[in-house]
């Protein structure tokens, strides 16, 4: 029995289709070892190692054209190179989907909470301290507009993938998001009086924050700071024509 293979069974063995190694071989990137006289093409162990070291290379994202020019002339520091750079690509890319990971988890936590939450409830909740990053700032009456985002659109580079912070201090809103230190503005740590609403029209923020008032003053409670509006766009996904938000305050001690 012949130690050669045809096409038919070095394409199963190595798992390619047999059109791949024609184009292989239009592409002068492999050869068979010989054609016999029936025309067969007759792959050898050779020609089996040379295609797996092609199949490894296009796992790598290799051009063929790139290919042909590393099996004539690259050295093994070449290759060490080539395997070297595409290592830091991996590690960039499995970052980047452990990011995405991350926010996804996110996401699903916080919709899921938002379900179990009781409807127009006010609580407590402990936060420590936050640095802000200033975004944008507009007047008591302005809206955030499609000029706004684009003016700003270098600062916030995962847009709306992160919670918007609306800071409304007398006349004035600062629209912010966490960042590290060095940062505009800090949220005092503390304990906040919080609550989940839902926004479907333009007055609606407004009217929570009167809301937020009443109950303050019903209940006797004094407050310091701003009074802070968080904007979970991405939850709007779960909820068709509305957004939903977090009015919090901080409680004096």
């Amino acid at each position: 029995m012949s130690e050669y293979i045809t096409i038919s069974e070095i394409s199963k063995l190595m798992n390619v289709s047999v059109h791949q190694i024609r184009y292989f071989e239009e592409k002068e990137i492999l050869y068979p070892a010989y054609i016999d006289k029936n025309q067969y093409r007759m792959y050898g162990i050779n020609e089996i190692y040379q295609l797996s070291h092609i199949l490894l290379l296009r796992k790598l994202n290799v051009s063929v054209k790139q290919i042909k020019e590393c099996m004539m002339s690259y050295s093994a520091s070449d290759y060490s190179q080539l395997f070297t750079e595409t290592l830091k690509e991996i590690e960039s890319e499995i970052d980047q989907l452990m990011t995405l990971k991350d926010f996804i988890q996110k996401v699903l936590k916080e919709h899921n909470a938002s379900q179990n939450k009781p409807e127009n409830h006010y609580q407590m909740k402990y936060f420590d301290t936050r640095h802000m990053k200033q975004w944008i700032q507009l007047g008591e009456e302005e809206q955030i507009n499609a000029r706004n985002l684009y003016e700003k659109r270098l600062q916030l580079p995962n847009l709306f993938e992160s919670d918007l912070h609306y800071l409304y201090d007398y006349n004035r809103i600062s629209i912010c998001f966490e960042s590290v230190r060095p940062a505009d503005l800090k949220l005092e740590q503390g304990y906040y009086l919080i609550k989940d609403f839902i926004v479907t029209e333009d007055n609606d923020i407004l009217e929570e924050i009167k809301r937020l008032q009443q109950y303050i003053q019903e209940n006797q409670y004094s407050y310091v700071g701003e009074i802070v509006i968080l904007e979970k766009s991405y939850l709007s996904m779960f909820s068709n024509n509305s957004l939903l938000y977090e009015i919090q305050v901080k409680i004096c001690d």
